[in-house]
């Protein structure tokens, strides 16, 4: 467990939102939209009881309440260190307990949370608001949706055990979405969610309700759409789709290149290189397209598809880390002018944030020639980069010239030469002389096998290039 971490007492939703951590609440959005969707099937079919405490419960005017159910049905998770806000298999008899628990500290936490906002609870008042409380599905579903998603129909489930119409149809529908978003997380496949459907199935009468199960197989097409509306979250993608899933009508994006490495030359590093479609308009004169940055200059559009890039490429850290493909690195490259903006560290420093990625998963191309010719404002920006533990990789690179070494005084650690070295019988010393004094050189322009096993027998710990690719 976390030395540094302390269970905290939650005032707001959104502060307790935030103590999960980011998988948990991408996956909670995503459970939140497969909850509201079955739930309006639901009601649509009338399923539920029609009488009893839960006969309110499967109206589709509850179709928004639905979805607060999903977003916040494993709230309890806030109040434990983030290792024990997944389940992992090499968990203990007592670590499996603590992780349990979040069902019943989500439904205790859930009703602390709507009392903040509610009647006092003291004197006749608070005997008042009790007696509310206790029919009032608005207060309820969310409780339930915390405490029983995990019960199962054949009674296997927790935390009590409960079994068949004794669970409530909100906990039963938020279980089945949280088991649908699992499971399309978790299959690696041609079709993941077509997977995952398959299995939900043939758990009809064990894990769920088969009335449920026929609610769903009636909104399969809208629960696929919520699937592929979510693909770049999961923690996994179909095996026939690229690393980054290219949306139609998508104006710009990542393309990526493997890059090779090691003993084994396996795939240990990513190149993402940006590629633009209906961004650029068409020359009327048949004349070549401008320059991509100074078109996004002109129409001031840079910072704002940096950020996007910077997004794409710390996205697809998450999925391949996820996924445990191996992969340490992903080498971006920025247009240019991205280090002749003032300091974008804040943006940066967000990135990370955001996406939960350590800072040297992701390295930044920056051309020798930018940094040689860089004014006294875009040098500050880089070297403030540097400085501040981003990786900045110096980007065809002349490794021939005399004073070289200042680029490691100035914190360059990754260099990429230029691709004309490339056999060249001089370049191995220097790259040795280079790699001793703490430069990491990686490989460009492999358009050979021979090429690749080249440089990486130089002492480059990544070889990249139309070979690899």
């Amino acid at each position: 467990m976390e030395t540094n971490w302390k269970r905290r007492e939650y005032k707001t939703w959104d502060e307790a939102f935030k103590g999960l951590t980011p998988q948990v609440r991408q996956a909670s959005v995503r459970c939140a939209e497969y909850t509201r969707v079955i739930f309006l099937k639901a009601a649509s079919v009338g399923f539920g009881p029609k009488k009893g405490e839960f006969s309110g419960e499967i109206k589709g005017r509850n179709g928004d309440l639905a979805y607060k159910c999903g977003l916040y049905h494993q709230l309890g998770k806030a109040l434990v260190p983030p290792e024990y806000q997944i389940l992992q298999k090499g968990f203990s008899r007592e670590e499996l307990a603590v992780y349990e628990k979040y069902t019943t500290d989500g439904a205790a936490l859930i009703a602390a949370l709507q009392q903040r906002s509610g009647p006092g609870t003291g004197g006749i008042a608070g005997r008042v608001a009790a007696r509310l409380e206790a029919g009032n599905t608005v207060l309820n579903m969310p409780r339930e949706a915390a405490k029983s998603h995990m019960e199962r129909w054949d009674g296997t489930g927790f935390p009590e055990g409960l079994k068949e119409d004794a669970i409530s149809p909100i906990a039963q529908i938020t279980g089945l979405a949280k088991r649908l978003d699992d499971l399309c997380s978790l299959v690696k496949s041609e079709d993941p969610f077509a997977e995952a459907l398959a299995e939900i199935y043939s758990q009809s009468g064990k894990t769920f309700s088969p009335e449920l199960l026929k609610v769903l197989k009636k909104c399969e097409d809208e629960c696929r759409n919520i699937y592929e509306k979510y693909i770049h979250y999961t923690l996994t993608i179909p095996q026939t789709v690229p690393l980054v899933y290219k949306r139609e009508g998508r104006p710009l994006g990542l393309n990526f290149r493997p890059m090779l490495g090691g003993k084994e030359r396996t795939v240990e590093a990513c190149e993402a290189v940006p590629w633009f479609d209906v961004l650029l308009p068409e020359p009327d004169d048949g004349s070549e397209r401008e320059d991509i940055t100074k078109f996004l200059k002109r129409a001031d559009l840079l910072e704002d598809v940096c950020e996007y890039l910077l997004y794409e490429a710390a996205d697809a850290a998450v999925r391949v880390k996820s996924c445990k493909l191996g992969i340490k690195h992903i080498v971006l490259n920025l247009p240019e002018d991205f280090f002749r903006q003032k300091s974008q560290l804040k943006l940066l420093n967000k990135v990370f944030e955001d996406e939960g990625i350590e800072r040297d998963f992701l390295i930044l191309t920056v051309p020798q020639g930018l940094v040689d010719t860089a004014n006294k404002g875009t040098a500050e920006v880089i070297s403030l980069y540097l400085r501040n533990g981003i990786n900045l990789m110096l980007d065809d690179a002349d490794i021939f010239a005399e004073d070289f070494e200042k680029y490691r005084e100035t914190g360059f650690v990754y260099v990429r030469p230029a691709k004309q070295i490339n056999m060249d019988p001089r370049a191995k010393d220097i790259l040795t002389i280079l790699c001793s004094k703490g430069f990491k050189f990686t490989g460009g322009g492999a358009d050979s096998g021979e090429i690749v096993n080249w440089q990486l027998d130089c002492g480059m710990f990544l070889s990249g290039g139309t070979c690899t690719g």
